[in-house]
C-alpha cells in the first residue's frame, strides 16, 4: 500500500484534492486553519490500494504554528511514498520555498500547482514542463474545484512512488561548507535527510537542536560550526537562507513564468481587494459587524425571532397542549412538577432551547457561513494581522474573536496555546 501525504499552505485546495482522491468528505473552508486534525482516506488506483493523508497547512519546515508542527512531525514519522505539495499558482514565488525544502528533505515530491484558472485571470502563465525539468519532479497544473488535472495527479502517484529529485540546491560557499561539516558529524536518526537536519540546525530550529543535543556526541563541535558561520552575517541564518532560497526561486521563475496582460478585474476580485485595503476594509468590517452580526443576529435572531416563536407558537399553542396532557394523564405531582414546574424539563429545557438557543445559534451560523464561503474571513485576517501582532496574535485570531460575538464557549474552545 502506497502512502500519499498532501502538504501545502492553507487555502490552496488540499482538502478538495483529498476528497477527489479518496471519495471521502472532510471540512473544506475558506479560512486558514480548517484542517486542524489529520484526515486519512483510502482508494485504489489500478488495483493498488493507497492511503491518503491530508495534513494541516504549513508554510515552512521552521514550524511556528501548531499546524506546522503537526504537519512536519507527520512527514518525519510516516515516511510517505509520495508527497503531493499543493501550491497556489498565483503565489508561486512564495510557495516554492516549501517545495525546495521538501526536495532537500529527499522526499518523493509531486508538485501540484492549483488554481490555474485564477492565475490565468491575473495574466500569469506558467511553463510547467520547464519547471518540471528544473526541479526534476512531476509538475501538474490543476483547477481542483472543476476537476481539471486531477486525473493526471492519480496517474503520476503510481508512477512516482519513492522516486526522488536529483536537484541539489547550492547556497553560498560558506553555508555549503558548514552544511557538509555538520552532515559529517551527524550520527542520529531524525526521520529527515542529513542535509535537512543540518539546514534546520543552522537556522536554529528548537526541536531539532533539542534532539541533537541528546543524540549527537559531537554536538558541541556542531554548535561551534554554526557560531562560526553566523558570525560572518549581520542577520539571523534563517533570514539569510530564506533570502538565498528566494534568489534561486526568482531565477526559476524568470525561466518558467510568463506575465501577460491581466484580464479585466471582475466584481469578486475587486471586492476582495477592497476588503484587504485598510482605507476601504475597515468601513466594510464595520458594515459587516453592524448589519451582519448586530442587526441580523442580535436584533433579528435574538430579538424578533425569539419573541415571535415564544408569543406566537409556544404561548398560544404548545404550552397549553403540553400542560393539558401532563395534568390530565400524569397522576403524580412530583412528575408533573418535574415536567411543567418552574424549573421543569419542558419549561426550562425544551422550551428555552427552542425559543432562545435555536434562533440565535441558527442566525449566527447562517451569517458565519456566508462570511466563510464568500472568502471574507481570510481577507479579514490579512486586514487585521498587523493590529493583532501588537498584542501577540496574528490575523487568524479573528476566527475565535468572531465566534466570541455569538458564543464565548466556542471562542475559548478554538483558541490555541502558544
Amino acid at each position: 500500500m502506497a502512502k500519499v501525504v498532501l502538504v501545502g499552505s492553507p487555502n490552496v485546495g488540499k482538502s478538495v484534492i483529498f476528497n477527489y482522491l479518496t471519495g471521502q468528505y472532510v471540512a473544506v473552508s475558506n479560512y486558514p486553519g480548517t484542517t486542524v486534525d489529520i484526515s486519512r482516506g483510502y482508494n485504489k488506483i489500478n488495483g493498488v490500494l493507497n492511503e491518503y493523508i491530508d495534513t494541516p497547512g504549513m508554510y515552512s519546515f521552521i514550524s511556528i504554528t501548531e499546524e506546522e508542527r503537526v504537519a512536519r512531525q507527520l512527514l518525519c514519522q510516516e515516511k510517505p511514498d509520495v508527497v503531493l505539495h499543493v501550491i497556489d499558482a498565483k503565489n508561486i514565488r512564495r510557495m516554492l520555498h516549501l517545495t525546495l525544502q521538501l526536495i532537500d528533505m529527499e522526499c518523493p515530491v509531486i508538485l501540484v500547482i492549483n488554481l490555474m484558472d485564477e492565475a490565468k485571470k491575473h495574466g500569469i502563465f506558467l511553463n510547467l514542463k520547464r519547471l518540471s525539468e528544473i526541479l526534476d519532479i512531476p509538475v501538474i497544473g490543476t483547477t481542483a474545484t472543476k476537476g481539471i488535472g486531477l486525473e493526471k495527479v492519480k496517474e503520476k502517484i503510481q508512477e512516482y512512488c519513492l522516486r526522488k529529485s536529483s536537484l541539489c540546491l547550492q547556497y553560498s560557499s560558506s553555508i555549503e561548507q558548514t552544511i557538509i561539516s555538520i552532515m559529517n558529524k551527524l550520527k542520529g536518526d531524525y526521520g529527515l535527510s542529513r542535509r535537512m537536519v543540518a539546514l534546520l540546525l543552522i537556522q536554529g530550529d528548537k526541536e531539532i537542536s533539542k534532539l541533537a543535543c541528546h543524540k549527537e556526541r559531537l554536538f558541541s563541535e556542531i554548535l561551534a560550526d554554526i557560531r562560526k558561520l553566523s558570525s560572518g552575517y549581520q542577520y539571523s541564518m534563517e533570514y539569510i537562507l530564506t533570502v538565498e532560497r528566494q534568489l534561486i526561486i526568482d531565477n526559476f521563475c524568470d525561466v518558467i513564468l510568463e506575465q501577460r496582460e491581466m484580464q479585466q478585474e471582475g466584481i469578486g476580485e475587486r471586492l476582495g481587494r477592497l476588503t484587504r485595503e485598510p482605507f476601504t476594509g475597515i468601513p466594510i468590517l464595520c458594515f459587516v459587524l453592524f448589519f451582519g452580526i448586530y442587526q441580523f443576529v442580535g436584533k433579528f435572531g435574538a430579538g424578533f425571532l425569539v419573541e415571535y416563536i415564544d408569543m406566537h407558537l409556544f404561548v398560544p399553542y404548545i404550552n397549553p397542549s403540553v400542560e393539558y396532557y401532563v395534568y390530565q394523564h400524569i397522576p403524580w405531582d412530583w412528575l408533573q412538577s418535574l415536567i411543567m414546574g418552574k424549573y421543569g424539563v419542558f419549561t426550562l429545557g425544551f422550551r428555552y432551547a427552542f425559543i432562545i438557543i435555536l434562533p440565535i445559534v441558527s442566525t449566527f451560523f447562517f451569517m458565519f457561513a456566508i462570511l466563510e464561503d464568500s472568502g471574507y474571513l481570510p481577507r479579514l485576517a490579512m486586514l487585521i494581522d498587523s493590529v493583532f501582532k501588537t498584542f501577540g496574535l496574528n490575523g487568524r485570531a479573528v476566527i475565535p474573536f468572531a465566534l466570541g460575538l455569538g458564543c464565548g464557549t466556542m471562542a475559548v474552545m478554538v483558541r490555541r496555546e502558544r
